[in-house]
């Protein structure tokens, strides 16, 4: 339960433009009653590109909807917005701007070994929207001169040197950094260029002597000071200003928001992970928040103290969603459907998405394929978020950390025509295991929230309080491997004196209304494991109902293993998606 917040004395009126890559959300907060609540939500095509190639545009847009819906006028004759609130209720009193409509930043990264100081610099760099377009280390069989070609063909905006522990190995780094000396020195850019050194603290003064007169550089502490060590913090924040002044700052008419904003601008992905924070400080437990964005994929691991935020700008259900078939097959991506289609037409669906971002599925057959392209869209982000946190790997699923809510948005999940695929795609995608609920963003509110958290927090409590979130429901998903058709898990609801058993390999749902807590025994049998220890069980467990319908037991096993024969795969999938309501 959310802590009570005493009711506002002045209340201010509030309205956050979250200017995304496609799609542009504009949401007004004000109080009714005695509390802070959504009163309207709008959408418009994001206006960054021609013929608009402004910003401002598309925000005036949704602006206009929320005006035709509430009566209530934020913009005067000119469009500018009407600030403070004024007494006839015309105007807003605060306004803020989020956004992931800026460019990913172009990064050359460097350093010396792949398995230690990258992988912390790519922990470091996968706080923002970034893409990583060449990378120098000791593995690098290149002569000099293609090294030096590398470079000047990279166009980098920012160059990440990373290297040596604190008073460790220097000539080596040394020489990577006259390579990219070279490189700079021949580049023609419009702008200076940036370096940022998080390497051996001993050669800080070296690197400001080498490009002070060709680039700006940044000095942050050493990300891996010694081989068992990291530090990330002081390199995560210099990356998120340069992402700020580069990407967000130039954006085509964001000076005029920026006139408008009471805040700092934050990146979306930023004000989602601090909402989820805020949230497991709130319910005191972990949250997994998963976003998947048209041109970006960002999963969070947030609890009471701290959060981990990886953002992944080469996937998302738009433009990237071409480089899926760089990573998997077409095949890979069809297993999904319940209906026959070729690798062909599966490869075709994904690359006119990629041409064409805004359509939405005309047929069942490519929503199916769209549902499908999510599934594997996130496992390869979750694949690649679990390398660089260092998760463990179940086979070649890796496994994510427990955690008691599962927090999601995305239009495809917030869209989907029935709770029940939405709930499936998270569950077939992230095969998460253990005890916990399901919530989607509904309205595409969090980054919002996200950011009033640090700025007005009894906002952003009493709206989330007021149910701006889709709770989907609960689910025990066991870990571990089953005989099919033997008995994985017993079910016992003693609100409503439901009973019942859930065969190994199938996902059943034991109806509870949405919203009514009841209490639950759970016991699995033999050596799976529901979060509480292989075989343990756990007695009248309280947990509420979802829009899904009840209590999901899913005990397909994790790893989750699909059948060969396609025939049998393709009935699985129509009945799992049956079993689910989808």
């Amino acid at each position: 339960m959310m802590p009570k917040i005493p009711e506002p004395e002045n209340p201010d009126s509030y309205l956050i433009a979250d200017v995304g890559r496609l799609t542009t959300t504009v949401v007004l907060l004000d109080v009714v009653g005695t509390s802070y609540r959504l009163i309207a939500r709008a959408t418009a095509p994001t206006t960054a590109v021609a013929p608009w190639s402004d910003i401002t545009t598309g925000v005036n847009q949704a602006i206009r909807q929320i005006t035709r819906s509430t009566g209530r006028k934020l913009v005067n004759e000119r469009g500018y917005l009407i600030q403070p609130a004024q007494q006839n209720g015309a105007g807003i009193d605060h306004f803020g701007l989020v956004t992931s409509a800026g460019l990913p930043l172009r990064t050359l990264l460097a350093g010396l070994y792949e398995d230690v100081s990258l992988i912390s610099a790519r922990k470091a760099l996968g706080t923002i929207y970034y893409e990583e377009v060449e990378t120098l280390s000791l593995a690098d069989t290149r002569d000099e001169a293609e090294q030096v070609t590398a470079v000047i063909e990279a166009k980098p905006d920012v160059t990440f040197i990373t290297g040596g522990t604190d008073g460790g190995a220097e000539a080596r780094l040394m020489q990577l950094m006259d390579v990219i000396n070279l490189g700079l020195q021949v580049s023609h850019t419009a702008q200076r260029p940036q370096i940022i050194y998080a390497g051996n603290i001993n050669l800080r003064e070296p690197v400001r002597q080498l490009f002070s007169n060709k680039a700006n550089v940044h000095v942050a502490n050493n990300v891996r000071p010694t081989l068992d060590s990291e530090q990330l913090n002081d390199a995560a924040h210099i990356v998120t200003n340069l992402y700020e002044e580069l990407k967000i700052q130039t954006l085509p008419g964001v000076q005029e928001l920026l006139d408008w904003s009471s805040f700092p601008v934050q990146a979306t992905a930023r004000a989602f992970a601090r909402i989820s924070q805020y949230f497991a400080a709130l319910q005191n437990q972990r949250i997994l928040g998963v976003d998947l964005g048209s041109n970006s994929v960002s999963f969070i691991l947030a609890d009471p103290a701290d959060e981990q935020i990886s953002v992944q700008s080469d996937l998302g259900m738009g433009q990237p969603i071409r480089n899926l078939l760089d990573k998997i097959t077409p095949e890979t991506i069809s297993q999904w459907v319940p209906g026959e289609v070729s690798a062909a037409d599966t490869a075709d669906f994904i690359l006119n998405k990629s041409i064409h971002p805004q359509t939405i599925p005309m047929t069942e057959l490519d929503l199916n394929l769209e549902q499908a392209a999510a599934r594997e869209i996130l496992r390869c982000a979750l694949a690649k978020t679990a390398e660089n946190w260092g998760w463990d790997f179940n086979g070649p699923q890796p496994a994510p950390p427990p955690f008691g809510l599962l927090l999601a948005r995305g239009s495809l999940l917030a869209n989907s025509p029935r709770p029940g695929q939405a709930m499936l795609m998270l569950l077939d995608a992230l095969q998460p295991a253990g005890a916990f609920s399901v919530a989607v963003d509904q309205y595409g509110v969090l980054p919002a929230l996200g950011l009033l958290a640090s700025h007005a927090p009894e906002v952003a409590v009493q709206v989330l309080e007021a149910g701006v979130l889709s709770d989907l429901g609960w689910v025990i998903a066991p870990s571990g491997k089953g005989q099919l058709g033997k008995t994985a898990v017993k079910v016992s609801i003693e609100t409503t004196g439901m009973e019942g058993e859930v065969e190994f390999g199938k996902i059943e749902i034991f109806p509870i209304p949405p919203g009514q807590l009841v209490e639950v025994t759970v016991q699995p049998t033999g050596k799976l494991d529901i979060g509480f220890g292989p075989g343990q069980g756990r007695q009248k467990m309280k947990i509420y109902g979802g829009i899904v319908g009840g209590l999901v037991i899913d005990a397909r096993g994790r790893p989750l293993t699909l059948p060969s024969d396609e025939e049998e795969r393709r009935t699985l999938m129509r009945k799992w998606l049956w079993d689910m309501g989808g």
